[in-house]
């Protein structure tokens, strides 16, 4: 359980510091995977679902998801920050949460 935990900070940090989940997601996994093989019953599909939850949270300016809410509802770069960070936040905290009950559930 604690991998799953751990999964999320280094991925959120890639993708605030790169602006890519991509980068985020694989790195973190790149990390963690000597840590998921030391006798981890945990699936590996679990620890990929917690990391990829923390490379969604917050959101960068160069994110083109940013941009294409922005445009598609009219809104300034103001509400678009404060809307999309908040849901991606919320999606991305949840997501941990499905992770993390994901090996309670047969």
């Amino acid at each position: 359980m604690l991998v799953l935990v751990l999964g999320r900070p280094p991925a959120l940090l890639l993708f605030l510091s790169t602006g890519s989940g991509a980068v985020g997601i694989v790195a973190a996994t790149g990390m963690l995977a000597p840590l998921a093989a030391l006798g981890s019953r945990l699936h590996t599909s679990v620890l990929v679902a917690a990391v990829r939850a923390g490379s969604l949270g917050l959101n960068y300016l160069n994110h083109a998801g940013l941009w294409s809410v922005k445009a598609s509802f009219g809104m300034t770069l103001g509400q678009t920050t404060k809307s999309h960070v908040a849901i991606r936040t919320s999606v991305s905290a949840c997501g941990l949460r499905m992770a993390l009950l994901g090996p309670t559930v047969r």
